[in-house]
């Protein structure tokens, strides 16, 4: 594992080069709406949103039967399936890998087989423009954090701190704090958001507000009281693909 000083350093130097960048994350970017009878409605992917080379979110986590739904925002991309569950039979968008489509277009999937599915846009995979779906049962709200979580006494989450495309801590420490902790984020530089990648069921937590283009400059604050146990997952939308993720888990 590369040892925290030099990933750091190398973020910082190389964060604002990158390319494709896919806004993005699991269930909301993904936080579905709701249907009004409590289950979920179809999740909507953007594909190329203003001419970026990725998918918005990029890493989705759905219940079995939930329908995603890609809409292009830019041309000339498509949806290869790379892997996928035995039994699974998700065939990507509809042609050869060569078939490519364009602003407006719509494609979905039902999502009925458990398990993580790989895909990617094949002309632009090597800028970055790959993500995943997993079908779980539920999100487990009995996850359990690593030994070398941050605390409740580490905060605020620092957004950014010193222009490293980092959440301190989030993103080298995972945070956990107990049920009904409100989290402050402050930011520390530029150009940065919140986007919620995961969160266990029943949990609310959008993220900053405006969605994944609104970001949000160096002195800005932002909290949250989180009331669900589980797993929770969140980036900056503008570099999640240069690593600036962030994890916490709300234990009971």
């Amino acid at each position: 594992m590369t040892p925290n000083h030099d990933r750091r350093t190398m973020l910082k130097a190389t964060g604002a080069l990158a390319l494709g960048t896919p806004f993005g994350g699991c269930l909301a970017l993904g936080q579905p709406d709701s249907n009004g009878d409590g289950s979920e409605a179809n999740i909507t992917v953007t594909v190329g949103r203003n001419g970026n080379l990725g998918f918005e979110p990029r890493d989705v986590t759905v219940l079995p039967g939930t329908t995603v739904e890609w809409v292009w925002d830019s041309d000339t991309h498509n949806i290869y399936v790379d892997d996928q569950p035995e039994g699974a039979n998700w065939q990507g968008t509809p042609g050869k890998v060569s078939k490519l489509y364009d602003d407006g277009y719509r494609y979905a999937h039902t999502f009925d087989v458990l398990g993580r599915y790989e895909y990617y846009c094949a002309p632009h995979k090597a800028a970055g423009a790959t993500g995943t779906v997993t079908v779980a049962e539920s999100k487990d709200a009995d996850a359990e954090p690593p030994e070398n979580h941050a605390t409740k006494a580490d905060l605020p989450v620092e957004v950014g701190p010193e222009g490293y495309l980092e959440f301190a801590p989030g993103t080298d420490r995972p945070l956990a704090v107990p049920v009904g902790t409100e989290v402050a984020f402050v930011w520390k530089s530029d150009g940065n958001n919140l986007v919620v990648d995961e969160q266990p069921d029943g949990a609310n937590w959008r993220g900053t507000p405006g969605g994944s283009s609104d970001l949000y400059d160096e002195g800005y604050e932002y909290g949250h009281t989180f009331d669900v146990p589980g797993f929770y997952k969140f980036h900056s939308a503008p570099y999640e693909s240069a690593g600036m993720i962030g994890e916490m888990y709300v234990t009971e």
